[in-house]
């Protein structure tokens, strides 16, 4: 597989009018460390109010607000230091067949989107939309819970060698050789974990287990240049063990694989997955399986609105396009 570096990040910017913006500073400071043009989108259904246009007038309606949106977020990147910065918004809906239409047009390496947090004290949650992009986006999917980039980041690959989560064995191949680029990208350094279920058998007969699962991911491991001391095996359960490691070092980012399988023609994705994800704190990137093939979406594209007399943003270095 090459390890070439990315070319293209696509941004999911929920709320161009929004005072913090997690998920597009975590991109431009992608962007800025590994020279990827960044695509910024936003996607919306139900315009607000707006007092220049008649109120009777759906389409100038529709209009005023994408371009009310657009200028909002060439502003928020006509100070940056990036390069040429695409700002594309979009009416359409529901909002993650919106994106999933977007990512088949633009064709990323990576959709960077924000993670919230429900209450000061509470946990991780994904929402409706982030569980939609994990069973049906095609490119990697980068959770951000956190927009400050690590220097030097921790990345923690989960990974399952005996497949017992129903996942494809190229997978863990793919997840690995991800975070090999991310960490070669970034100077960061990179350790498997595989948290291995053993039956109530006999101590010697669990020991044997535990050993195979070992030297199966150190063999994983070693395909890609991971040294066998940052290859990790525990008895338990993968929410337990996984979130433990993440804690106990301080991990940056998590890579997990999501394997959608299909009940009455939707994709979904296993319960273990799920458990893992909302128990977490670091950021969470999200591969697919070589070979995934978008679902039929549920909704065709709404009817374009046009936009006229549409301006570009220019910040320091170069003219940027809005779409």
């Amino acid at each position: 597989m090459n390890k070439r570096p990315w070319k293209t990040l696509l941004v999911i910017v929920a709320d161009p009018f929004a005072s913090e913006q997690p998920a597009l500073t975590k991109a431009m400071a992608l962007s800025l460390r590994t020279g990827a043009r960044l695509v910024l989108l936003n996607t919306f259904m139900i315009p607000q109010p707006v007092n220049d246009v008649p109120m009777d007038s759906r389409q100038q309606i529709i209009a005023s607000a994408i371009r009310g949106r657009r200028e909002r977020m060439e502003a928020l990147v006509a100070n940056s230091r990036l390069g040429a910065v695409k700002c594309i918004v979009t009416w359409d809906y529901p909002t993650h067949e919106a994106i999933v239409r977007q990512v088949l047009k633009t064709k990323p390496d990576l959709l960077v989107t924000a993670s919230h947090r429900h209450g000061r004290l509470a946990r991780w949650v994904l929402a409706n939309t982030d569980w939609e992009l994990i069973r049906q986006c095609p490119c990697p999917v980068w959770f951000v819970r956190s927009p400050e980039m690590a220097r030097e980041p921790r990345i923690l690959v989960a990974v399952d060698p005996f497949h017992a989560h129903d996942k494809p064995a190229a997978l863990d191949e793919r997840l690995v050789h991800e975070a090999r680029v991310v960490g070669e990208q970034f100077g960061g350094d990179v350790s498997l974990v595989h948290a291995c279920h053993i039956p109530d058998l006999a101590r010697p007969v669990r020991l044997l287990v535990l050993e195979r699962a070992k030297q199966a991911v150190q063999d994983l491991g070693a395909r890609h240049g991971v040294d066998a001391e940052a290859c990790e095996v525990k008895a338990g359960t993968p929410e337990e063990i996984i979130a433990a490691i993440e804690r106990r070092d301080s991990v940056d980012l998590l890579v997990m694989g999501a394997v959608s399988r299909s009940i009455e023609a939707h994709p979904v994705i296993g319960n273990t997955a799920e458990r893992v994800i909302d128990r977490v704190a670091c950021d969470l990137l999200v591969i697919k399986p070589p070979g995934f093939k978008v679902p039929a979406l549920t909704t065709a594209a709404p009817r374009p609105v046009i936009v006229r007399n549409g301006a570009g943003v220019r910040n320091k270095r170069a003219a940027a396009h809005a779409g």
